[in-house]
Protein backbone atom coordinates (compact mmCIF):
# COMPACT_ATOMS: atom_id res chain seq x y z
CA UNK A 1 0.00 0.00 0.00
CA UNK A 2 2.77 2.76 0.95
CA UNK A 3 4.16 1.82 -2.51
CA UNK A 4 1.26 2.39 -4.32
CA UNK A 5 0.57 6.00 -2.09
CA UNK A 6 3.89 6.61 -3.00
CA UNK A 7 3.95 5.67 -6.96
CA UNK A 8 1.04 7.58 -6.98
CA UNK A 9 2.78 10.52 -5.31
CA UNK A 10 5.44 10.28 -7.64
CA UNK A 11 2.97 10.70 -10.86
CA UNK A 12 0.98 13.38 -9.16
CA UNK A 13 4.52 15.25 -8.98
CA UNK A 14 5.50 14.21 -12.52
CA UNK A 15 2.08 15.86 -14.09
CA UNK A 16 2.49 18.92 -11.82
CA UNK A 17 5.74 19.33 -13.26
CA UNK A 18 4.94 19.07 -17.12
CA UNK A 19 1.60 20.56 -16.46
CA UNK A 20 4.20 23.80 -15.10
CA UNK A 21 6.65 23.46 -17.48
CA UNK A 22 3.52 23.52 -20.69
CA UNK A 23 2.05 26.72 -18.78
CA UNK A 24 5.44 28.29 -18.48
CA UNK A 25 6.12 27.10 -22.44
CA UNK A 26 6.73 30.75 -24.16
CA UNK A 27 4.36 31.16 -27.44
CA UNK A 28 5.55 33.50 -30.77
CA UNK A 29 3.42 34.87 -33.04
CA UNK A 30 4.36 35.03 -36.60
CA UNK A 31 2.33 37.69 -38.82
CA UNK A 32 2.25 36.79 -42.51
CA UNK A 33 -0.67 36.58 -44.68
CA UNK A 34 -3.82 34.53 -45.87
CA UNK A 35 -3.41 30.66 -46.66
CA UNK A 36 -2.54 30.25 -49.78
CA UNK A 37 -0.12 33.14 -49.79
CA UNK A 38 3.62 31.99 -49.95
CA UNK A 39 4.32 33.66 -46.43
CA UNK A 40 1.84 31.53 -45.40
CA UNK A 41 3.28 28.36 -46.25
CA UNK A 42 7.17 29.89 -45.16
CA UNK A 43 5.18 30.14 -41.38
CA UNK A 44 3.99 26.74 -41.90
CA UNK A 45 7.54 25.47 -42.07
CA UNK A 46 9.20 28.04 -39.43
CA UNK A 47 6.71 27.11 -37.02
CA UNK A 48 7.73 23.86 -37.33
CA UNK A 49 11.53 23.95 -37.54
CA UNK A 50 11.05 26.37 -34.10
CA UNK A 51 8.92 23.85 -32.41
CA UNK A 52 11.11 20.64 -33.22
CA UNK A 53 14.60 22.41 -32.39
CA UNK A 54 13.12 24.87 -29.35
CA UNK A 55 10.79 24.93 -26.16
CA UNK A 56 9.13 27.75 -28.11
CA UNK A 57 5.38 27.15 -29.35
CA UNK A 58 4.31 29.01 -32.46
CA UNK A 59 1.05 30.13 -33.87
CA UNK A 60 0.27 31.65 -37.44
CA UNK A 61 -1.47 34.85 -37.64
CA UNK A 62 -3.39 34.24 -40.87
CA UNK A 63 -3.49 37.54 -42.35
CA UNK A 64 -1.81 40.89 -43.03
CA UNK A 65 0.70 41.20 -45.63
CA UNK A 66 4.39 43.34 -46.73
CA UNK A 67 2.89 46.65 -46.15
CA UNK A 68 0.50 45.69 -42.74
CA UNK A 69 2.75 43.46 -40.88
CA UNK A 70 5.70 45.76 -39.83
CA UNK A 71 2.83 47.53 -37.39
CA UNK A 72 1.69 44.74 -36.28
CA UNK A 73 5.05 43.73 -34.83
CA UNK A 74 5.79 47.09 -33.99
CA UNK A 75 2.69 47.20 -31.53
CA UNK A 76 3.85 43.40 -30.29
CA UNK A 77 0.57 41.91 -31.51
CA UNK A 78 3.06 39.33 -33.46
CA UNK A 79 6.01 38.99 -32.08
CA UNK A 80 7.77 37.98 -35.70
CA UNK A 81 6.60 38.17 -39.40
CA UNK A 82 7.23 37.99 -42.63
CA UNK A 83 7.93 41.17 -44.80
CA UNK A 84 9.41 42.83 -47.61
CA UNK A 85 12.84 45.25 -46.55
CA UNK A 86 11.54 47.83 -48.16
CA UNK A 87 7.96 48.34 -46.38
CA UNK A 88 10.08 47.60 -43.27
CA UNK A 89 12.01 51.29 -43.73
CA UNK A 90 8.97 52.99 -44.73
CA UNK A 91 7.21 51.62 -41.96
CA UNK A 92 10.06 52.44 -39.30
CA UNK A 93 10.26 55.56 -41.47
CA UNK A 94 6.90 56.68 -41.53
CA UNK A 95 6.90 57.07 -44.54
CA UNK A 96 3.87 59.61 -45.78
CA UNK A 97 2.71 57.73 -48.74
CA UNK A 98 1.99 55.00 -47.08
CA UNK A 99 2.05 54.96 -43.21
CA UNK A 100 0.90 58.56 -42.70
CA UNK A 101 3.76 59.64 -40.78
CA UNK A 102 3.60 57.03 -37.99
CA UNK A 103 6.68 55.36 -37.69
CA UNK A 104 7.54 52.43 -36.14
CA UNK A 105 10.67 52.61 -34.10
CA UNK A 106 10.17 49.04 -32.25
CA UNK A 107 11.17 46.73 -35.60
CA UNK A 108 13.98 44.62 -35.81
CA UNK A 109 15.48 42.26 -38.33
CA UNK A 110 15.53 38.60 -37.31
CA UNK A 111 17.12 37.48 -41.08
CA UNK A 112 16.94 39.30 -44.53
CA UNK A 113 17.80 38.08 -47.93
CA UNK A 114 15.21 35.66 -48.93
CA UNK A 115 12.60 35.69 -51.52
CA UNK A 116 13.88 38.43 -53.44
CA UNK A 117 12.04 40.13 -56.27
CA UNK A 118 13.47 42.80 -58.65
CA UNK A 119 12.43 46.06 -60.15
CA UNK A 120 12.14 46.48 -63.51
CA UNK A 121 11.70 49.37 -65.86
CA UNK A 122 10.69 48.26 -69.48
CA UNK A 123 9.45 49.76 -72.79
CA UNK A 124 8.16 48.76 -75.93
CA UNK A 125 11.29 48.13 -78.06
CA UNK A 126 9.39 49.98 -81.09
CA UNK A 127 9.09 52.85 -78.60
CA UNK A 128 12.46 52.86 -77.58
CA UNK A 129 13.69 52.70 -81.50
CA UNK A 130 11.93 55.49 -81.92
CA UNK A 131 12.82 58.05 -79.48
CA UNK A 132 16.42 56.75 -79.38
CA UNK A 133 16.77 56.84 -75.81
CA UNK A 134 17.17 54.31 -73.16
CA UNK A 135 17.62 55.87 -69.66
CA UNK A 136 14.92 56.12 -67.20
CA UNK A 137 15.72 59.66 -66.66
CA UNK A 138 16.16 60.61 -70.25
CA UNK A 139 13.23 59.45 -70.95
CA UNK A 140 11.38 61.68 -68.30
CA UNK A 141 13.03 64.47 -69.84
CA UNK A 142 11.30 64.03 -73.13
CA UNK A 143 9.17 67.17 -74.38
CA UNK A 144 6.66 64.40 -75.24
CA UNK A 145 6.21 61.85 -71.99
CA UNK A 146 5.95 58.54 -72.70
CA UNK A 147 2.55 56.88 -71.54
CA UNK A 148 3.36 55.11 -68.40
CA UNK A 149 1.35 52.17 -67.15
CA UNK A 150 1.35 50.25 -63.70
CA UNK A 151 -0.82 48.72 -60.97
CA UNK A 152 -3.07 50.68 -59.08
CA UNK A 153 -2.58 51.73 -55.29
CA UNK A 154 -2.58 48.58 -52.96
CA UNK A 155 0.33 47.38 -55.08
CA UNK A 156 3.69 48.13 -53.84
CA UNK A 157 4.31 49.19 -56.85
CA UNK A 158 2.86 52.66 -57.08
CA UNK A 159 4.47 53.58 -54.14
CA UNK A 160 8.61 52.53 -56.24
CA UNK A 161 7.77 54.11 -59.16
CA UNK A 162 7.10 57.48 -57.36
CA UNK A 163 10.42 57.25 -55.41
CA UNK A 164 12.17 56.70 -58.61
CA UNK A 165 10.16 59.14 -60.58
CA UNK A 166 11.21 62.18 -58.05
CA UNK A 167 14.32 61.43 -57.78
CA UNK A 168 14.46 62.38 -61.87
CA UNK A 169 12.36 65.59 -60.70
CA UNK A 170 8.49 64.12 -61.73
CA UNK A 171 6.45 62.07 -60.13
CA UNK A 172 2.88 60.20 -60.35
CA UNK A 173 0.51 63.30 -60.47
CA UNK A 174 2.64 64.98 -62.81
CA UNK A 175 2.46 61.96 -65.09
CA UNK A 176 -1.23 61.97 -64.21
CA UNK A 177 -1.82 65.35 -64.35
CA UNK A 178 -0.32 65.38 -68.08
CA UNK A 179 -2.20 62.22 -68.77
CA UNK A 180 0.30 60.04 -69.34
CA UNK A 181 -0.04 57.72 -66.51
CA UNK A 182 -2.55 54.47 -66.83
CA UNK A 183 -3.13 52.24 -63.67
CA UNK A 184 -4.44 48.93 -64.32
CA UNK A 185 -3.74 45.38 -63.43
CA UNK A 186 -1.05 43.48 -64.45
CA UNK A 187 -3.54 41.29 -66.81
CA UNK A 188 -4.64 44.65 -68.44
CA UNK A 189 -1.29 45.83 -69.02
CA UNK A 190 0.39 43.46 -70.56
CA UNK A 191 -2.69 43.66 -73.30
CA UNK A 192 -2.14 47.59 -73.14
CA UNK A 193 1.59 47.09 -73.89
CA UNK A 194 0.35 44.97 -77.01
CA UNK A 195 -2.07 47.50 -78.23
CA UNK A 196 0.61 49.89 -77.82
CA UNK A 197 -1.80 52.20 -75.71
CA UNK A 198 1.05 52.57 -73.08
CA UNK A 199 4.90 52.94 -73.91
CA UNK A 200 6.76 52.29 -70.24
CA UNK A 201 6.17 50.07 -67.57
CA UNK A 202 7.20 49.58 -63.65
CA UNK A 203 6.96 46.31 -62.25
CA UNK A 204 8.60 44.72 -59.02
CA UNK A 205 8.45 41.01 -59.52
CA UNK A 206 10.42 37.79 -58.46
CA UNK A 207 11.49 35.27 -61.21
CA UNK A 208 9.30 33.09 -63.17
CA UNK A 209 6.43 35.54 -62.19
CA UNK A 210 3.37 34.83 -64.75
CA UNK A 211 2.28 38.37 -65.90
CA UNK A 212 5.91 39.58 -66.59
CA UNK A 213 6.58 36.72 -68.14
CA UNK A 214 3.26 36.91 -70.28
CA UNK A 215 4.39 40.35 -70.84
CA UNK A 216 7.74 39.82 -72.53
CA UNK A 217 6.79 36.68 -74.19
CA UNK A 218 3.71 38.44 -75.96
CA UNK A 219 5.52 41.87 -76.99
CA UNK A 220 9.15 42.63 -77.86
CA UNK A 221 10.35 44.18 -74.82
CA UNK A 222 13.62 46.62 -74.02
CA UNK A 223 14.65 46.69 -70.79
CA UNK A 224 15.20 50.88 -69.69
CA UNK A 225 18.52 51.43 -67.69
CA UNK A 226 17.57 52.39 -64.37
CA UNK A 227 20.76 54.38 -62.96
CA UNK A 228 23.17 54.83 -60.46
CA UNK A 229 21.52 57.90 -58.89
CA UNK A 230 17.78 55.77 -58.81
CA UNK A 231 19.45 52.92 -57.72
CA UNK A 232 21.11 53.90 -55.47
CA UNK A 233 18.51 56.76 -54.20
CA UNK A 234 16.21 53.10 -53.59
CA UNK A 235 18.33 51.43 -51.34
CA UNK A 236 18.08 55.18 -48.98
CA UNK A 237 13.84 53.07 -48.44
CA UNK A 238 15.14 49.49 -48.35
CA UNK A 239 15.84 48.03 -51.46
CA UNK A 240 19.55 47.22 -51.98
CA UNK A 241 21.37 47.28 -55.62
CA UNK A 242 20.93 43.68 -57.04
CA UNK A 243 21.38 42.03 -60.35
CA UNK A 244 18.86 40.81 -62.16
CA UNK A 245 20.44 37.40 -64.24
CA UNK A 246 20.44 37.32 -68.07
CA UNK A 247 17.79 35.53 -69.30
CA UNK A 248 15.31 36.03 -66.18
CA UNK A 249 12.30 36.59 -68.73
CA UNK A 250 12.67 37.15 -72.64
CA UNK A 251 14.51 39.83 -73.90
CA UNK A 252 16.92 40.26 -71.04
CA UNK A 253 19.88 39.85 -73.22
CA UNK A 254 22.64 41.31 -70.36
CA UNK A 255 22.53 41.12 -66.77
CA UNK A 256 19.96 43.91 -65.24
CA UNK A 257 21.48 46.23 -62.59
CA UNK A 258 18.52 46.93 -60.17
CA UNK A 259 17.35 47.42 -56.56
CA UNK A 260 15.83 44.21 -54.78
CA UNK A 261 12.26 43.82 -52.69
CA UNK A 262 14.11 41.08 -50.72
CA UNK A 263 11.52 38.98 -47.92
CA UNK A 264 12.98 39.73 -44.22
CA UNK A 265 11.63 38.18 -40.90
CA UNK A 266 11.32 40.88 -38.39
CA UNK A 267 10.51 40.98 -34.48
CA UNK A 268 10.73 43.78 -32.19
CA UNK A 269 12.30 45.44 -29.24
CA UNK A 270 10.55 43.73 -26.80
CA UNK A 271 11.28 40.42 -27.34
CA UNK A 272 14.65 38.67 -25.40
CA UNK A 273 17.92 38.48 -26.98
CA UNK A 274 17.36 34.40 -25.98
CA UNK A 275 14.16 34.13 -27.82
CA UNK A 276 15.51 36.09 -30.68
CA UNK A 277 18.59 34.01 -30.88
CA UNK A 278 16.78 30.55 -30.70
CA UNK A 279 14.52 31.51 -33.47
CA UNK A 280 17.27 31.94 -35.77
CA UNK A 281 19.43 29.15 -34.31
CA UNK A 282 16.33 26.87 -35.10
CA UNK A 283 16.23 28.27 -39.11
CA UNK A 284 19.93 28.30 -39.28
CA UNK A 285 20.23 24.36 -38.28
CA UNK A 286 16.87 23.44 -40.37
CA UNK A 287 17.99 25.96 -43.45
CA UNK A 288 18.21 22.79 -46.02
CA UNK A 289 14.64 21.64 -44.94
CA UNK A 290 13.56 25.42 -45.80
CA UNK A 291 15.31 25.54 -49.06
CA UNK A 292 14.19 22.04 -49.85
CA UNK A 293 10.63 22.67 -48.88
CA UNK A 294 10.93 26.18 -50.71
CA UNK A 295 11.96 26.76 -53.99
CA UNK A 296 12.08 30.83 -53.57
CA UNK A 297 14.27 30.39 -50.63
CA UNK A 298 17.55 28.02 -52.13
CA UNK A 299 19.40 31.40 -52.14
CA UNK A 300 19.15 32.04 -48.44
CA UNK A 301 21.22 30.98 -45.55
CA UNK A 302 21.59 33.05 -42.55
CA UNK A 303 24.77 34.16 -42.94
CA UNK A 304 23.67 35.79 -46.35
CA UNK A 305 20.79 36.62 -44.09
CA UNK A 306 22.67 38.59 -41.24
CA UNK A 307 24.81 40.81 -43.51
CA UNK A 308 23.22 44.55 -42.88
CA UNK A 309 22.43 45.38 -46.55
CA UNK A 310 20.15 42.20 -46.92
CA UNK A 311 18.76 42.50 -43.15
CA UNK A 312 17.89 46.56 -43.79
CA UNK A 313 16.73 47.17 -40.87
CA UNK A 314 19.17 46.74 -37.19
CA UNK A 315 19.86 43.64 -36.23
CA UNK A 316 17.85 42.50 -33.23
CA UNK A 317 20.75 42.14 -30.33
CA UNK A 318 19.99 37.96 -30.06
CA UNK A 319 20.16 37.92 -33.81
CA UNK A 320 23.33 39.63 -33.69
CA UNK A 321 24.73 37.62 -30.67
CA UNK A 322 23.92 34.49 -33.07
CA UNK A 323 25.53 35.82 -35.98
CA UNK A 324 28.78 36.89 -34.37
CA UNK A 325 29.23 33.51 -32.22
CA UNK A 326 28.75 31.41 -36.07
CA UNK A 327 30.98 33.78 -37.47
CA UNK A 328 28.75 35.46 -40.10
CA UNK A 329 29.64 38.58 -39.19
CA UNK A 330 32.67 39.76 -37.91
Amino acid sequence: MKKLVSLLAGTCVSVAMLAASAASAETIKIAAEEPGGGWYSYGATFTKLIEDKTDLDVEIIPRGGGVNNPPVVDRNIGQFGFTTGNAAAWSQQGLEAVYKGKKSENIRSVTGGMQGAFTVVFARKAYIDKVGVNSFEELLKLDELPRVGMEPAGSQVPIIADLMLQMVGSGIEDLRSKGALTQVSSSKLAEYMRDGRIDLMFENVPLGHPAMTENSLTNELSYVAMGDKVIDGLGKFGMPRGIMPKGAFKGVLADYPTALSSTIFITNTQQSDETVYKVLKALDEGGDALREEHAALRGWTAEKGCQPEQAVLELHPGAMKYCKEKGYLK
